[in-house]
């Protein structure tokens, strides 16, 4: 395949003239060449986290509640927020924060702590 983009030219017949010519030149559209396709990852392993990189996280901030659910603490434009957030694995094989979650400001974090009493009250009565 050709690493270059190939050029469609459309032709008219010999009785055109040299305006309508130049016209059709003018209009060469380029057809784009579909790259390569990449080739297929091999199956990964899950990942295990160890005793260190667990410390890791934690000194980062970020403490595991589920299999790939974290709690991380950062600042954001100056704003110390509490991010709980499910995680995925892309495909060079990095650990990325995924779309669902949700960012909790200092304040919503400290209502969300003085509220859990009651929280936990109402999932005891399911």
């Amino acid at each position: 395949m050709p690493k270059s983009k190939d050029l469609v030219e459309t032709t008219t017949s010999d009785s055109g003239s040299d305006a309508e010519n130049e016209k059709i030149l003018k209009r060469k559209k380029e057809i784009p060449i579909k790259p390569e396709k990449k080739p297929k990852i091999e199956a990964r392993t899950s990942k295990v986290a160890t005793k260190s990189q667990v410390q890791e996280n934690e000194e980062e901030g970020m403490f595991q509640i589920g299999k790939m659910r974290y709690v991380r603490v950062y600042c954001f434009k100056g704003k110390v927020l509490v991010d709980i957030r499910e995680f995925y694995i892309d495909k060079a094989g990095d650990t990325k924060p995924g779309r669902k979650g949700i960012a909790l400001s200092a304040e919503q974090w400290n209502h969300l702590k003085e509220i859990i009493p009651d929280i936990d009250a109402a999932v005891k009565k399911f």
